[in-house]
């Protein structure tokens, strides 16, 4: 599996390119009527009710920092609210297929309006102040929101892809009283993803820090953090994030299920089995979306220090140099998901045919059903059996059984026929609140 190993450690996170380009606005310049109260719209927030997207100026996190442009795509007219989180170092975009959907099911439109958002970095936003944890995505949510006509202050679906499931908690943490449901699509989970080196990405980062295979980056000081992790992706980023080196990485890793990957053949054309999905405007549209992005290695190396759980996470090893890795828990959940539902979904990992989800492990998804239930959630698990075209990328590969499976949730039926059926006849086992078998207060995950 040494094979194996070194591809899984090339994407820790979904669609973790950075990229050199900022795309949006320049934040410091003003939009007419956009400064008004909390709740009121501004020239933009018309926009987006008016037209379906657009761009919203907010403050900076602190005294001093230039405003920031975060940019806002908007689907249906229903009285219900889904708000959607993209994943690592992806815009708003990676959801075009399912608001397209959205918008096109008269009943879907009907029902529900839909939000996406570009991270501040990220597709139209801008990115004037990096951020210094993932909270800071939520704080940028959180005004955006508060800017946008008629969005209600409770009863919001959130909806948080990958890393977007920890913007999302993050969300929840800062204001509670918005959200009635939370759902996590191959989400990182409660307790983070783990930043780790193999043999092919060991050496010494631009600090003089020497990382050797199987250390895991270190949380004691941010911005030797963020050095070690900018240096774990060296062999893809920067000048080196080019098309094809996008597509190798995700047909390896993010879309390998749904076109049937052959690992033996890894990074070579022959590799990829069934192409079909390569001729979808949903496929090329995220790995072009990946070149609106400002390359920030922090998004990644906050993801990895993430963990709202009270249970610290400890690396059962110390690093090559005998450092001991904790990624401590802050138990921030509290019982902050009291009355609340969610709904956590990932493709089950078969690392040995090399199908499902190879980014996020399964115990993530299992740790976080024992964190969300401890926090006073009600939670159910969905996991989609592995070889039906379902992987790390099912949101873009599968956007409108996708949609289905979000309706069915929040319509109350995720029983295994109702998954089953929304999925496309996909095969899954479904763990509900009550089950404890599956769920664990241990967390394995690499």
């Amino acid at each position: 599996m040494l094979q194996t190993r070194r591809v899984i450690s090339l994407l820790l996170l979904p669609l973790a390119i950075g990229l050199e380009g900022c795309g949006g606005d320049d934040g410091d310049q003003g939009v007419p009527g956009e400064q008004g109260a909390p709740g009121a719209p501004g020239a933009n927030a018309d926009a987006i009710a008016t037209i379906g997207e657009g761009a919203i100026i907010i403050d900076g996190a602190a005294p001093g920092d230039p405003k920031e442009s975060i940019y806002v795509r908007k689907a249906g007219h229903g009285p219900k609210v889904i708000v959607l989180v993209p994943g690592n170092n992806t815009s708003g975009a990676t959801f075009d297929g399912m608001m397209g959907f959205f918008r096109s099911v008269d009943a879907l439109n009907d029902a529900y309006t839909v939000y996406a958002f570009d991270y501040r970095g990220s597709g139209k936003s801008s990115y004037n102040t990096k951020i210094t944890s993932l909270k800071d995505f939520a704080a940028d949510f959180e005004k955006v929101m508060n800017k946008i006509a008629n969005l209600p202050a409770s009863g919001v679906t959130l909806v948080g892809y990958s890393m977007g499931f920890g913007a999302a908690l993050e969300m929840v943490i800062a204001n509670p009283g918005r959200y009635a449901n939370v759902v996590s699509l191959a989400g990182i989970g409660t307790r983070g993803v783990r930043v780790g080196f193999n043999a092919g990405q060991a050496g010494t980062d631009s600090t003089g820090h020497a990382w050797a295979n199987g250390d895991w980056v270190t949380v004691a000081n941010d911005a030797a953090g963020i050095a070690g992790t900018g240096f774990q992706q060296r062999s893809w980023q920067g000048d080196q994030r080019t098309y094809a080196n996008v597509q190798a990485t995700w047909d390896a890793v993010v879309y390998n299920d749904v076109l049937k990957y052959d690992i033996s053949k890894a990074f070579t054309p022959a590799a990829v089995t069934d192409p079909t999905f390569r001729a979808s405007p949903n496929y090329n549209g995220s790995l072009l979306d990946g070149f609106t992005i400002q390359y920030m290695p922090e998004s990644l190396y906050y993801s990895h220090k993430f963990n709202v759980s009270p249970v610290d996470v400890v690396k059962p090893a110390p690093n090559a140099d005998g450092t001991v890795v904790t990624i401590p828990g802050d138990g921030r959940l509290g019982a902050l998901f009291n009355g609340k539902r969610a709904m956590l979904v990932k493709a089950t990992t078969d690392f040995a045919a090399w199908r499902g989800d190879q980014v996020i492990y399964d115990n993530y998804t299992a740790t976080s059903k024992y964190d969300l239930k401890r926090a006073g959630a009600d939670v159910t698990a969905v996991m989609i059996n592995p070889n039906q075209g379902f992987d790390h990328g099912f949101p873009v590969a599968r956007p409108l059984e996708t949609v289905r499976l979000i309706d069915a949730f929040i319509k109350g039926d995720v029983s295994a026929p109702g998954a089953t059926s929304a999925l496309g006849g996909a095969g899954v086992a479904v763990y509900p609140n009550g089950e404890t078998a599956w769920e664990t207060d241990t967390f394995t995950g690499f």
